[in-house]
């Protein structure tokens, strides 16, 4: 073995402390008097600051689990007005395509009508009202003796 391993290692010697304390002592005790009262403060507001993330954190904490379930429910409605809204869409196009469709088919009649329509108008605009009217004012004329003559017999 050697030298180095076999040798003890001996704790140092207190100093023998005499009445006077240097002023450097002094100064270090004052020194660490301070340090001490600042880390307390320090750990005070440690402290306070670790509550109030606390606090936060808390607070966050609840209104998730108050505001994440009403979240979910408008979402969930939501989607329900756009299917809805999806399905009311695909059954106004249905009704769109209906309503033309059937304009198509009333063009179509109009079109093909339209020659005998007009040729209807044509010939009612073509006939004689006056002379019409004439003759029926001469019919009542001729009928009207003849009918109070039957009219006797009843």
């Amino acid at each position: 073995m050697s030298d180095v391993e076999n040798k003890e290692v001996k704790a140092p010697e207190p100093v023998a402390q005499s009445a006077e304390v240097p002023a450097a002592a002094m100064a270090d005790d004052k020194m660490m008097a301070e340090l001490n009262k600042y880390s307390r403060k320090q750990l005070f507001w440690q402290r306070i600051a670790s509550l109030a993330v606390l606090g936060i954190f808390a607070v966050i904490l609840i209104a998730a689990l108050v505001v994440v379930p009403r979240v979910l429910v408008t979402l969930y409605n939501v989607n329900q007005v756009l299917s809805d809204a999806t399905d009311s869409l695909e059954q106004i196009n249905g009704m769109v395509s209906e309503m033309t469709t059937a304009s198509k088919n009333l063009n179509e009649l109009v079109n093909e009508n339209a020659g005998p329509l007009t040729e209807a108008v044509k010939n009612m605009s073509n006939v004689d009202f006056d002379g019409l009217n004439k003759a029926i004012t001469d019919l009542q004329d001729t009928v009207g003796p003849m009918a109070n003559f039957f009219n006797r017999f009843r």
